[in-house]
């Protein structure tokens, strides 16, 4: 039997029908036995304790991470969603339900039946004006669930990466290639799957078409079947580079630049170990190094955003001294790590180091932080600038200058911690082209905080539509506990927003772009906001845990009458085994 242990930002749930148990506000909890193969398969059709979500970066799919949490079933699974499917009807509905539009007359009722749903008759189990879409009954041109297969139980997350198509590391002639990866607590193992790369960036790139889209390549003898053991990283430590098994509870997850270096902590090992996931031909991603002796229970993590001007510098023949960065949130310690990535080329084998870490005193406690999101737009949006500069390095290094806002969802006491990212570029130049060496520094501080309801736990960054049609940045913080969301606005300086949710609110995922269904006319929407047939759209999908169901939360301030509220319920809700 494998034994399971939890300290998920989740409260106790206890009942003589529940094989399994966790202990909320960062207690130390028994989940229970888990044995391969033995019981009833996962439904794959339908959800189960959802953990985890990602959106595609092309926006056709919705990638779903299910733990089978109370053991019903002999594994959890992940799910492909058609999201163009999804986003269809949601957009419907949202049109019939505006005041003012061609259907202002039409009752809420109408409205439903205009998606083909009931009006809501259990708004106490889960909100919205309209009963669930049921996707397991869905079939043909109306099928969501184009794919799934079988993995462990106890799914903590989920994380999508790609190959870069251009800039730094990036193979102009190499394949497309796109991996998801799944923290599962009950092997421990991480999971991967070859999926589809839906980009449309690129010279001369291919988009994926059809069935494609929604490839989970996971090594299963079947569609719908169970992942192999050779898709399982650390499970088998005759596979991996060092002969070490994967720490147990593994939970929070980041990937470093391109995508090669995926960071994973484990909660209750005082642990963070990291797996290199290359993208040659015939690789396999790799477990490479386990750190150790970290301040204790190590939660959410987060990647230090590269400046790009190391990768111009490189290019013009300077060596570059980086290791990527990456953040980590803790319950017990009030502080904020910083982990560093040293890859085989930098010279040894490949490993993690901790650098100094952050202490959080902006509140009275600071222990029992959970979720963290760095937000760079802006010094994207200014790098991307850089392009038309006569002198690129120039402008990139004034770029590097530009602070990154940093924010922590923290309960001690409950709040949004606000900060901000230094990064310091050192250059050693010289004469000898061997040796111009340039190299970033570092630094986080906090010097804000907004308060939350109780218990927030992860944290995305998002857009909504304002009432001019532009995109606008958000921090959306959910509490599991409370069933709430939290919008806040960083240029106001405070929540601007408080989105009712079902019960147990434990990922979220965004769907922002425009309805326009040529790629150069969403290119052209994106860089001139409200031409003529530019219609942006924004929605929320939030995985609610405890009931087993996603809702469709509407960010497109235009629409008043259902802006920050759920109006669509995907997947049939079902209350855990103790409450039925």
């Amino acid at each position: 039997m494998k034994l399971a242990r939890t300290l998920l930002q989740t409260p106790r749930i206890v009942g003589v029908g529940l094989a399994a148990s966790i202990v909320g506000v960062g207690g130390l909890g028994v989940v229970g036995c888990f044995v391969e193969g033995e019981g009833l398969p996962p439904p794959v059709e339908g959800l189960y304790y959802p953990t985890g979500l990602a959106v595609s970066p092309g926006g056709r799919v919705l990638y779903v991470a299910n733990s089978d949490f109370d053991l019903q079933f002999n594994g959890g699974t992940v799910q492909a969603l058609d999201l163009q499917r999804l986003r269809r009807r949601a957009l419907t509905l949202q049109s019939a339900l505006a005041p003012g539009g061609p259907n202002a007359s039409a009752s809420v009722r109408d409205a439903c039946n205009k998606v083909g749903l009931a009006t809501n008759a259990a708004s106490s189990l889960y909100p919205g004006p309209c009963g669930p879409l049921d996707i397991s009954a869905l079939e043909g041109e109306d099928e969501v669930v184009r794919s799934s297969a079988v993995i462990g139980a106890f799914a903590s997350n989920l994380l999508l990466v790609h190959r870069p198509l251009s800039g730094e590391g990036a193979d102009p002639g190499a394949e497309r290639q796109a991996r998801l990866f799944v923290p599962v607590r009950g092997d421990p193992s991480v999971t991967f799957f070859d999926v589809a790369d839906d980009r449309s960036d690129g010279a001369g790139a291919q988009r994926c078409d059809g069935d494609a889209c929604f490839q989970l390549d996971c090594g299963a003898s079947a569609a719908g079947g169970r992942c192999s053991r050779d898709h399982r990283i650390g499970e088998d430590p005759g596979q991996e580079l060092i002969r070490r098994k994967l720490p147990l509870e593994p939970f929070g997850i980041a990937a470093g630049p391109g995508g090669t270096s995926i960071v994973v902590s484990h909660q209750t090992e005082s642990a963070a170990s990291v797996i290199v996931n290359p993208w040659e031909a015939n690789e396999r991603p790799q477990l490479a190094h386990v750190l150790t002796d970290l301040a204790f229970g190590p939660t959410e993590l987060a990647a230090v955003p590269r400046p790009s001007v190391l990768g111009a510098l490189q290019q013009g023949g300077w060596a570059i001294d980086d290791q990527p960065a990456f953040a980590l949130t803790y319950l017990a310690a009030p502080e904020l790590g910083l982990l560093r990535y040293q890859d085989a080329a930098s010279g040894g084998a490949p490993r993690l180091y901790e650098s100094t870490p952050t202490l959080i005193t902006a509140l009275a406690s600071g222990t029992d932080s959970r979720g963290i999101a760095f937000d760079a737009s802006e010094r994207k949006a200014c790098e991307d600038g850089c392009a038309d500069d006569a002198d690129v390095v120039a402008c990139l290094e004034r770029c590097v200058e530009i602070p990154i806002p940093v924010y922590v969802a923290h309960r001690g006491p409950n709040s949004l911690l606000i900060g901000e990212l230094t990064t310091t570029l050192v250059k050693k130049d010289s004469d000898v082209p061997a040796a111009k060496r340039a190299s970033v520094f570092y630094s986080i501080g906090f010097h804000d905080a907004a308060v939350l309801g109780a218990y927030p736990s992860r944290i995305e960054i998002g857009e909504v539509i304002d009432l001019e049609g532009v995109p606008r940045r958000r921090v959306f913080a959910l509490a599991f506990d409370s069933g709430l969301a939290f919008s806040y606005d960083p240029e106001a300086r405070r929540v601007d927003a408080v989105i009712k949710t079902g019960r147990g609110p434990q990922a979220l995922a965004f769907d922002t772009g425009s309805t326009r269904s040529d790629d150069a006319d969403k290119k052209r929407c994106e860089r001139e906001q409200g031409s003529a047939g530019c219609d942006p759209y924004s929605l929320m999908y939030i995985a609610h845990f405890t009931d087993s169901y996603l809702g469709v939360v509407n960010l497109d301030m235009r629409k008043t009458n259902t802006f920050g509220t759920m109006i669509l319920t995907v997947g049939t809700p079902v209350p855990p085994r103790e409450s039925q």
